[in-house]
């Protein structure tokens, strides 16, 4: 027999695991039942259900996208330089890495050292930047940060900072000019200081808006997904959200209907609610002009009584035998 627990009102009742027996208490009385659930609850006590968290989310973004884009691992990849980083940052914001890498190459093949670049004009620094946009604005910064890192080291390496703490590393970098560019910063963190960093220029931030993770701020967009995704999946993330950003997420109208995240997409399915009434709309207009074309069609056509008034064509007579009509009986041809 089961005691009801200190403090419980009579009348109450106690309901223990599956098939075991309870006490209904009542007074003095005890009056035993069987239970065949766990636990009765009030419905307006039950919680709903947790929408999808934002950690869950990404990682079905990024399961779908690498199923899509298949991209491909180089294992034998090493970290960049600083200043290398610095550079491909500057070059990779708000574009593609392919043009990015493109723009490195040429700065090695094109120029001596950086110091060649350093003493440059902006024409010479925007012919290595052919094919991506804003070239001037680009030649610009990348020749302000040689200038400023060689002014105070008289050299063209910070490859010591990359021993140092990163905290300390980034209070010393980002008194120069090119890290006020929260894209510059998060790239050299991930490219050279090895720290866990995943940058986000405004194709990237557009993609993840349109599925639903917004923030007013880049810094706090970059917090959220590093939070979310692992840093030995950062680069890789970043890979796939720039490809869909450039292949059917793209600025203006994006091409839903082929994206491989349209069933997660919060913009997608929005969109596709919109376009089914609308369609709706188009059938029941066009339903409704059926009738008035069946009418305009009516009127053009002669009534019935103009038709019955029409004479119908004589039938044409029956055809006569060509053979002559015989005699009367009993007579021949020629007697009197």
């Amino acid at each position: 027999m089961i005691r009801r627990p200190l403090g419980q009102a009579a009348g109450s009742c106690t309901i223990t695991s599956l098939g075991q027996r309870a006490v209904r208490s009542a007074g003095s009385k005890s009056e035993p039942i069987v239970s065949s659930l766990w636990l009765v609850r009030d419905p307006a006590t039950i919680k709903p259900m947790a929408t999808q968290s934002k950690t869950q989310l990404l990682s079905n973004v990024h399961t779908l996208l690498k199923r899509r884009y298949k991209p491909k691992t180089d294992r034998n990849a090493s970290r960049l330089s600083v200043l290398k980083a610095v550079v491909y940052g500057i070059c990779h914001e708000d574009t593609t890495r392919e043009h990015a890498n493109q723009a490195l190459s040429r700065f090695n093949d094109e120029f001596f050292d950086w110091n060649e670049v350093r003493v440059s004009s902006l024409d010479e620094i925007q012919e290595s930047l052919a094919g991506i946009p804003d070239p001037e604005q680009r030649a610009h910064r990348i020749r302000r940060f040689l200038r400023q890192l060689f002014n105070r080291t008289y050299s063209f390496s910070l490859d010591s900072l990359a021993k140092k703490p990163l905290k300390e590393a980034l209070k010393i970098l980002r008194t120069y000019d090119a890290f006020a560019s929260d894209y510059v910063t998060a790239t050299v963190i991930q490219q050279a200081l090895g720290g866990h960093a995943i940058p986000v220029d405004n194709p990237g931030r557009r993609a993840l808006q349109r599925l639903g993770i917004s923030e007013s701020e880049v810094q706090a967009l970059r917090a959220v997904l590093e939070r979310a995704v692992p840093k030995n999946r950062g680069a890789e993330f970043l890979d796939l959200i720039e490809d869909l950003a450039n292949d059917t997420c793209v600025e203006g109208e994006p091409d839903c209907p082929h994206c491989e995240l349209r069933k997660i997409c919060t913009f997608a399915m929005t969109r596709k609610h919109e376009v089914r009434p609308s369609s709706a709309a188009g059938r029941s207009g066009s339903d409704r002009s059926a009738p008035a074309a069946k009418v305009t069609k009516s009127k053009g056509a002669q009534p019935p009584a103009a038709r019955s008034l029409k004479k119908k064509p004589a039938p044409k007579a029956a055809k006569q035998s060509p053979r002559s009509a015989k005699p009367p009986r009993g007579k021949r041809p020629g007697a009197r």
